[in-house]
């Protein structure tokens, strides 16, 4: 009875994660499976630049001579993140090989998990106007307000070159969560402008009625926020990961992520 409860308790300790340990990390099936001549791509088919990106892994995959098995990627996570590092682990673990439409911005830091792959592609946040007048920001006046989008990168450089001008030279900010509601806002006239990623900008128009009549314009005296678009490998498999940097070299060289671009009306470049 004694040896029973002692072995218990042994049990017990050697299950409970040290001090610092990833406790999901002890869940996490470690085995592999032989993919042969296929590569698992996980997309989240919710995001604007799915159709985009589901292109460009199946060209990926022509290039490396593998048939493209698609899964969904995680998605629908709060504007701060949170859970969506934990889910992802699970999920590259399990069936993605490589994870596409990832904002690879220079200084984000992934966990050591992942290897961020080449960008394929740099797409601008945009600024849009009904006013005929406005041809860059400089010529909205200063008391008028600009509608971000809320928590995105494009509002944090906004906010960030906003805070580097003078008091008297900066534009007001609202920040929106609801996008179709900034574009209402832009038309009954409580904003002169709206700050969008411009796929994001893209489908908004496409799916409101009248929207031929909103236009773009430059966004001088400031510079606005890109994203650059790439895909992120398990840190396990960095032969997989310089295959697939090799390929994305190619497809910018002969223009395929170009032609892509224009396809799906993507503004901005390839890579990045």
């Amino acid at each position: 009875m004694i040896f029973r409860s002692l072995l218990a308790l042994v049990f017990a300790l050697n299950c409970v994660p040290a001090r610092g340990q990833d406790a999901p990390q002890m869940y996490l099936d470690n085995t592999r499976k032989i993919q042969g001549d296929k590569i698992r791509v996980c997309v989240d088919d919710a995001a604007v630049g799915a159709p985009f990106d589901r292109a460009v892994a199946e060209e990926i995959g022509k290039a490396l001579f593998l048939d493209v098995v698609f899964y969904q990627s995680p998605g629908g996570f709060p504007i701060s993140g949170g859970g969506f590092l934990e889910e992802l682990q699970i999920r590259m673990n399990k069936n993605c090989d490589l994870v596409m439409g990832m904002s690879l911005q220079t200084g984000n830091l992934y966990p050591d998990w992942v290897s961020p792959t080449r960008v394929y592609a740099t797409v601008p946040y945009v600024l849009a106007v009904l006013d005929p007048r406005y041809e860059t920001l400089a010529d909205i006046p200063k008391e008028h307000f600009i509608g971000t989008a809320l928590g995105s990168s494009g509002e944090w450089a906004f906010i960030t070159a906003m805070g580097q001008r003078p008091e008297g030279q900066r534009w007001k900010r609202l920040p929106y969560a609801d996008k179709s509601l900034m574009l209402r806002r832009l038309r009954d006239g409580q904003l002169s402008g709206m700050l969008l990623w411009q796929p994001m900008l893209q489908q908004l128009l496409a799916e409101e009625p009248g929207g031929g009549d909103v236009k773009i314009i430059a966004p001088d005296p400031i510079q606005v926020a890109t994203v650059r678009v790439g895909g992120l490998v398990s840190s396990r498999d960095s032969f997989l990961r310089n295959q697939i940097d090799s390929a994305i070299d190619a497809l910018i060289q002969d223009e395929t992520i170009a032609a892509l671009m224009d396809e799906f009306g993507f503004a901005g470049m390839p890579g990045g």
